[in-house]
């Protein structure tokens, strides 16, 4: 995610290079073309292409994409939005996790040595959770901080299992059972509570996997694109038959190419905001959520060896 005020536009600039070439040479192109003498046989067949294109058709196109664009852009800023809210809260799920594991297993008269095991336990799987949501929603294969939270036995019980996430919070949910038996949990109210919260859990999951798998309708992201690509290719044409008329003809290039670039660069905000989970540096912070939870849960635990909040790297938190 971006948190700083300004972007690079040296990186603007670097992902836009392409497009940028496409309508600055076309422009140029068009204007060299104006330039034909009209008493050349080239001259006479293209002359009147050029000054007969009339402006209001392409500003009527411009309308129908801005319309688009708008469209495509509100639903893809939702979508971005709804997962920022999802992992808000993820965040208050597992500080509520935390406190209720910590606090409700504390009343057991069963020996300190015990119940520290299983907050800790407890704790540290569902920091494997969130871990292993974050990784399926990128679809990364880099889990050793996985296997680092629960143990080798259990890594190798949960790689082979389809959807890790899911097996976690079922795990949680068998332990439950078990402390309640074990006499951790003294009530079964305690044991509904914390139940109730792995609920949640799912529940959260199932809302940022929702936006993961369902893309926005694909109409709205492949007439958008045609739409800009005919827009860019005749604006140069439709310009120049309103510049020539001041005699400014050569204005085509820088106008032709600023307007186009407005355009492209809505087109391509939308794009980006329309998946979330992607690890880009638009996207959900998750990493750093993570990492926020993390120092949150072990703290509750008790613990003072916190590894450090993450900060920005050139204004892009991930």
């Amino acid at each position: 995610m971006i948190v700083r005020k300004h972007l690079r536009w040296h990186r603007v600039l670097k992902r836009s290079s392409g497009f940028l070439a496409y309508i600055a040479g076309l422009s140029t192109l068009i204007f060299v073309l104006h330039n034909q003498d009209p008493e050349t046989p080239a001259g006479r067949v293209i002359q009147p292409l050029l000054f007969h294109l009339p402006f209001p058709l392409v500003a009527t196109l411009a309308t129908a994409l801005a319309i688009f664009l708008a469209f495509r852009n509100n639903s893809a800023y939702d979508r971005w939005w709804e997962a920022r809210r999802i992992w808000g809260g993820i965040v208050n799920i597992s500080r509520t996790i935390g406190r209720q594991v910590t606090s409700l297993t504390s009343l057991s008269s069963c020996p300190a040595e015990e119940i520290a095991a299983f907050q800790r336990e407890f704790v540290y799987r569902h920091l494997a959770w969130v871990n292993a949501l974050r990784l399926q929603l990128r679809t990364s294969d880099q889990w050793d901080e996985v296997r680092s939270l629960i143990g080798d036995q259990e890594f190798e019980w949960l790689t082979r299992r389809q959807n890790r996430a899911t097996q976690l919070v079922q795990k949680q949910g068998l332990r439950l059972a078990q402390a309640r038996q074990a006499g951790l949990l003294i009530e079964a109210r305690y044991h509904e509570i914390l139940d109730e919260s792995l609920t949640a859990l799912y529940e959260l999951q199932g809302q940022a996997e929702r936006i993961k798998n369902t893309p926005l309708p694909r109409q709205y992201d492949y007439f958008p694109r045609v739409f800009m690509f005919l827009f860019v290719t005749l604006l140069p044409a439709g310009m120049i038959t309103e510049l020539q008329k001041v005699d400014s003809a050569w204005l085509v290039i820088p106008l032709a190419t600023v307007v186009s670039f407005m355009f492209y660069v809505l087109m391509r905000v939308g794009e980006f905001n329309e998946d979330p989970f992607e690890g880009r540096f638009s996207d959900t912070p998750m990493t750093a959520l993570c990492r926020t939870i993390e120092i949150d849960l072990r703290e509750q635990l008790g613990e003072t060896d916190l590894p450090p909040k993450l900060e920005p790297v050139d204004g892009i938190l991930m």
